[in-house]
Formats: structure tokens, C-alpha cells, sequence
């Protein structure tokens, strides 16, 4: 992996003290959140994806990636060193925050309250998955609806599909990861044998339509 050339470092820390200054002023629920979500190769394409977004204090991520317990706190350190994206585990009783990663753990099964609270458990993830995207997205698009956002990475199974499926029916955006771009397809392919995706694209095409969205979310604010 490459690291980020100075001049990027430097714009992106810049970008990660103005997202933690603002979050200590105003400790508000972001205005959108997103859920990437991914398996096998996952990991360098949300790295990938998450180096080209420039931090901001109205969006928030929730990441699900399927991986061992003993390697979270190597995927913690790659996302923060490669990406100027702060990241953390939650805690239980704290909320998504806003201009940083949320990393879901892979060891202890984790739930969103209804007020939005993180409830982390001492007892492993049931099914077939760990952590669980479709648990996850479910809760989400409860939650913040039209404001919630998924995106499927590359990977084996079908972890997403029924919850991509779930956040449609709030009006949120689904994105999948093109599957020829992927190393394992399967993930995205089962999204849309559940439901349109409202975007495909390679993880660099991914990445300039969420900035492109973005820009055009800041200019409706104003």
C-alpha cells in the first residue's frame, strides 16, 4: 500500500481537525450515514475509497467488514494511516459519530438502539455472518431512512443483500462495488438479484460520485 504523499497528509489532517473541533461544538447526529459494507478483498477497497473522501462532520460511516477478531486492530490502523479517516470500535451507549469510520467489531455481536445508541454485547455474532451487514443495515435504515446510505464492496456470500433491500424501502441509496472490479462478486451480485442498486461503479468511480454528491448536497443547503 502506498502511503498518502505530504501535501494529501496535509490536507487531510487538516480536514480531521476541523471534523474533531466541529464535532466538540456541535455534538449532533450527522446528516447522512453510510454503511460500507464488505468480505474478501474488502479491506483494500474501502481503504481505497475512504482515501479519496476528504473527512467532513456531516457524514458518518459504519463499517462492516467480515474479518477475524485478532486483525481489528490492524484494519483500525490501516483505515486511520492510509485514509486521514479517524476510526474506533464503539463502546456501548455511544452514538455514530459523525467525520469518523465506525468500525463494527467482528468478535462481539453489536446493535443500534432505537435512540441510535451503539449496544456492543459480550456474546459472539449468531448466524452465518460476523459482523452481520444485513442486522446492521436493517437497524440503520430504521433509523435514518432516506438519510442512510449503503455501499457493497467486494465479497463472498450474500451479507447486505436483504438489508440493501430494507434501506430501498426507506428511500435510502444503494451503491454496489462493479462486480468485474471486485475480487469476489458474489456480495454485489446478490444485492441486485434483491433490489436495484442506485449506482455501480469501480471503487474510484464509486468514490468521485460520492464527492460529486456531496458538492451538490452543500450547494442545496445554502
Amino acid at each position: 500500500m502506498q502511503q498518502l504523499d505530504a501535501k494529501e497528509k496535509n490536507h487531510r489532517q487538516q480536514g480531521r481537525e476541523r471534523v474533531e473541533k466541529q464535532g466538540q461544538e456541535h455534538p449532533e447526529k450527522p446528516v447522512k450515514v453510510w454503511l460500507l459494507g464488505a468480505s474478501a478483498g474488502g479491506l483494500q477497497a474501502v481503504r481505497h475509497f475512504l482515501s479519496q473522501i476528504t473527512p467532513r462532520d456531516d457524514v458518518a460511516f459504519v463499517y462492516a467488514q467480515h474479518i477475524a477478531a485478532q486483525q481489528m486492530a490492524t484494519l483500525l490502523k490501516i483505515i486511520e494511516t492510509h485514509t486521514g479517516w479517524p476510526a474506533r470500535v464503539p463502546s456501548t451507549g455511544q452514538l455514530i459519530k459523525p467525520g469518523t469510520v465506525t468500525v463494527i467489531s467482528s468478535e462481539f455481536e453489536t446493535r443500534i438502539s432505537k435512540q441510535g445508541w451503539v449496544l456492543r454485547f459480550a456474546s459472539p455474532w449468531q448466524g452465518q455472518y460476523a459482523p452481520s451487514i444485513d442486522q446492521l443495515a436493517n437497524r440503520l435504515a430504521l433509523l435514518y431512512r432516506r438519510d442512510c446510505g449503503a455501499i457493497i464492496f467486494t465479497g463472498m456470500g450474500d451479507d447486505g443483500a436483504r438489508g440493501c433491500q430494507a434501506i430501498k424501502q426507506f428511500a435510502g441509496q444503494v451503491w454496489i462495488q462493479e462486480p468485474s472490479d471486485c475480487m469476489v462478486p458474489a456480495m454485489p451480485q446478490a444485492v441486485t438479484r434483491r433490489c436495484k442498486a442506485d449506482f455501480i461503479g469501480t471503487v474510484e468511480e464509486l468514490a468521485k460520485k460520492f464527492n460529486t454528491d456531496v458538492i451538490q448536497m452543500e450547494a442545496c443547503s445554502q
